[in-house]
């Protein structure tokens, strides 16, 4: 596992994979492309395909599906019926009622769209990189310059981004092994203080 999934820490909105190459995760909220007219469509895939083509560092695409879970919102509104109007009491039966049979009958599912920038680190300063020394600084730099280029880009098309925080990002790794333990060896509260080489 640590092989394939490299981490090293997690913090700060970053995550350190093998010695020096960093990674964030953006969320992207979805354009509803399948509401859109064939002319619509056209323009944004025309829009993205030039998005794609002038960018000039590398992005990772990822589409999590998730089974949504409606039980606690089910829980919560058949605790409030007690305090509402009687009149309106049926029309919350019914509703609830439909939530149930199309929970049970359909799975609901949620999509949710991440953009993954990385940029691997080369020492650019005068001295010479010490072992274990982390490039913070330059990193944080580089990957907000990328994730503003790729906000731009994507800001005519209607897409918003959102960056993970560290909470998360842990999530997000967390969902990206498919739910398997995640790696040893990671330091979980990463200060951006160097962290010693492993």
């Amino acid at each position: 596992m640590k092989r394939l999934f490299p981490i090293r820490a997690i913090g700060g909105g970053l995550c350190l994979m093998e010695r020096d190459r960093f990674v964030i995760a953006l969320e992207a909220t979805p354009v509803g492309f399948a509401l859109k007219s064939e002319r619509e469509r056209q323009a944004l895939m025309a829009g993205f395909t030039r998005f794609l083509n002038s960018l000039t560092f590398p992005i990772q695409i990822l589409v999590h599906t998730d089974v949504l879970r409606l039980d606690d919102y089910l829980a919560d509104m058949k605790a409030r019926e007690d305090v509402l109007e009687p009149h309106l009491r049926p029309a919350l039966g019914d509703y609830l009622r439909f939530l149930e049979s199309s929970v049970h009958l359909e799975h609901l599912l949620r999509q949710r769209f991440f953009l993954v920038l990385s940029w691997h680190g080369t020492d650019s300063r005068s001295r010479p990189l010490k072992r274990g020394e982390i490039l913070w600084d330059e990193a944080e730099q580089e990957l907000a310059r990328r994730q503003a280029a790729v906000a731009e880009g994507l800001r005519p098309l209607g897409v918003g981004l959102r960056r993970l925080a560290t909470d998360d990002l842990y999530r997000f790794v967390f969902a990206s092994l498919a739910g398997r333990e995640l790696p040893k060896g990671v330091v979980w509260s990463w200060d951006p203080a160097p962290v010693p080489a492993l």
